[in-house]
């Protein structure tokens, strides 16, 4: 028997990594932004706050073991806002523990899939709305890190985000009074600074949208007082922020008064141009130099460094008053600047925020707290801008106006893909609109009405005017080739068919007006709304001549006469004619009011001086 050389046991010296012990209090992740994140909180029942943790009344909830490899796990991801979202979401999950007095194992899966399932409840409600969010985020990357994959894979998926938050503004209830009020309140703002004076109330503040606010809303008298106070005292710094500072009271009162200028200007910024905090925040006074794109538009001529450095706003641009504010904003902001001692560099952000401590942020800072503007803008309006928002009502507005992704991803700096998902349903304003046309279809066919005609009438009465007229027709380059022409109905037009001329000429002949200066002319006010060529203009005189029409048409819906026109065909036009008249009152308020005082007074246009004029319209 052969026996082999006896083996040698080999000695292995095994790598162990150095495990530092650290304090708690040194426990600490940079996030980035000047941002911290105290891991230690979580060793704390309810996980405290520091400063509650500093007043020494709170209770330890026996779970260093499990804090310190939390922290360890942490520690090394880069220094960015990940890093204090997964902090975030171990605060939010720990909490939940801890109100429902859990004292098993921590991260089992029974506890894990029943915490994300409460906070779904509580989003679907529109509650809390991102905590789950957070929470399932935080608890996959400890799962990924301890290798329990299959254990991820049970957890509940986050409900779908709550419609609400994202919704798009509606073009008329919501994107023009809120238009409104910003604006309003940044040339306030900027008045003030270029003639150095400092404003007690903020410029939002409104008595007459307070008090429907307020009565809509049943507020108390204290939270009347205490909503109407707020509008002056946000405008001074608090007693803790000038105990803390080193600047005097003075120079923290003016960057207080600077702060909310420079906030109130980048939304109307992100409204105006649909850009997105990060980018809008990083543009500094270099970044401003315009490129005219034609048509009286213009793009900013510098690149953002995502989305492969494409154009800083977009291929749409903005129009030349908004280029005008961006200017006027400049010279405010080097104006700020410049009463604050700082020096002025090309470097600066064109909307700065200033902190207690003096320094000159963006608002990408934690601290810089750029939804604050909401605070006031509520009790006025009752809504909360965020730049999302303003981009979602944009990208809404172009898919509305122009039904073409590929647009839509040029104006928004996105990739076909991107558009496409966002639309393949379709745009939620078109969803509301149908939803009410349809809902209106069905109960006029249930109260004995014709499907058919139900159906049309739907149509009519929920036709979208903003993609009908302000794009179709306003940006039309057809207008400039031909001149407009103003029809009986207060509509403009660039011109008829041969056949509409024809039919045309025997109108006005029936109704006795001379044509001969204006041939070409077309009256189908009802065809108009399908016919290309038609303008919507919102001079005083088109208002007076359409006001004055639909004084007529209301006046006929009550007269019953044998071979009449139906009635129904009335209510048709007074429709469309209202939709119309509202934007033309948006477009033009001077021309409405002067033109709706005329026909107040009795003083119609000519064309409709009694009924027979405007019944005659009809007759074909």
């Amino acid at each position: 028997m052969i026996q082999g050389r006896k083996r040698t046991r080999i000695k292995i010296e095994k790598n162990r990594a150095l495990i530092v012990q650290l304090s708690w209090k040194d426990m600490v992740l940079l996030c980035g932004d000047r941002s911290k994140a105290h891991t230690y909180r979580l060793r704390y029942l309810n996980a405290p706050t520091v400063k509650q943790i500093e007043l020494g009344s709170e209770v330890l909830a026996n779970r260093d073991d499990i804090v310190r490899e939390i922290h360890q796990m942490l520690a090394p991801l880069p220094e960015n806002q990940s890093k204090q979202y997964h902090f975030n979401g171990l605060v939010y999950y720990f909490r939940y523990l801890d109100n429902i007095g859990y004292q098993g194992d921590a991260f089992s899966n029974a506890v894990m899939i029943d915490c994300i399932k409460h906070f779904n409840q509580l989003r679907d409600k529109g509650e809390q709305v991102s905590k789950s969010l957070h929470i399932k985020g935080s608890l996959s990357f400890l799962l990924r890190q301890w290798s329990r994959e299959s254990d991820l894979k049970t957890l509940p998926e986050v409900s779908a985000k709550s419609a609400a938050l994202n919704k798009v503004f509606q073009v008329e209830l919501e994107l023009k009074p809120l238009s409104k009020v910003l604006v309003k309140g940044a040339l306030a703002f900027q008045e003030a600074i270029e003639k150095s004076k400092l404003l007690d109330i903020h410029p939002f503040f409104d008595e007459e949208m307070f008090s429907e606010r307020a009565k809509s809303h049943g507020w108390t008298a204290h939270k009347i007082g205490t909503n109407r106070h707020g509008f002056r005292a946000c405008m001074k710094p608090l007693a803790g922020t000038i105990k803390g500072s080193q600047l005097s009271s003075e120079r923290l009162h003016r960057q207080v008064f600077y702060n909310h200028a420079s906030r109130n200007w980048f939304f109307v910024f992100s409204m105006l141009t649909g850009m997105n905090t990060s980018v809008l925040a990083n543009v500094r006074h270099k970044d401003i130099a315009f490129k005219s794109i034609g048509s009286g538009r213009f793009v900013f001529d510098g690149k953002k460094f995502r989305a492969g450095y494409k154009n800083l706003d977009n291929s749409c641009g903005f129009s030349d008053r908004t280029k005008e504010l961006i200017t006027r904003w400049l010279k405010t902001s080097k104006v700020m600047y410049q009463s604050l001692g700082i020096p002025l560099s090309n470097e600066m952000p064109l909307c700065p925020f200033f902190s207690a401590s003096g320094e000159v942020w963006t608002f990408n800072v934690k601290g810089s707290n750029l939804a604050y503007i909401n605070t006031q803008l509520e009790k006025v309006l009752g809504l909360r801008v965020t730049t999302s928002r303003f981009r979602a009502t944009k990208s809404d507005v172009l898919m509305r106006v122009t039904e073409d992704i590929f647009l839509v991803s040029q104006g928004l700096n996105n990739t076909v893909n991107v558009v496409a998902k966002r639309y393949s349903s379709g745009v939620q304003a078109d969803h509301d609109n149908n939803l009410n046309a349809t809902f209106g279809a069905l109960s006029a066919a249930a109260k004995g009405e014709e499907i058919g005609k139900a159906i049309e009438d739907a149509k009519v009465m929920r036709s979208d005017i903003l993609s009908d007229y302000d794009y179709k027709n306003l940006r039309s380059r057809e207008s400039k080739e031909q001149p407009l022409m103003t029809t009986p109905s207060g509509i403009k037009c660039t011109g008829a068919t041969p056949e509409k001329l024809v039919a045309e000429a025997r109108r006005m002949k029936q109704l006795g007006i001379d044509f001969s200066k204006d041939t070409g002319r077309c009256t189908d006010f009802l065809a108009c709304f399908d016919c290309d060529s038609h303008k919507l203009v919102a001079s005083e005189s088109d208002i007076w001549l359409m006001l004055s029409f639909l004084e007529q048409i209301e006046d006929l819906k009550e007269v019953v006469a044998s071979n009449s026109s139906p009635k129904d065909e009335y209510f048709v036009v007074e429709g469309m004619l209202k939709k119309v008249l509202v934007r033309l009152k948006q477009k033009a308020p001077k021309n409405y009011v002067q033109a709706k005082q005329k026909v107040d007074d009795g003083d119609y246009h000519p064309l409709y001086q009694n009924r027979a004029s405007a019944n005659e319209f009809f007759k074909g």
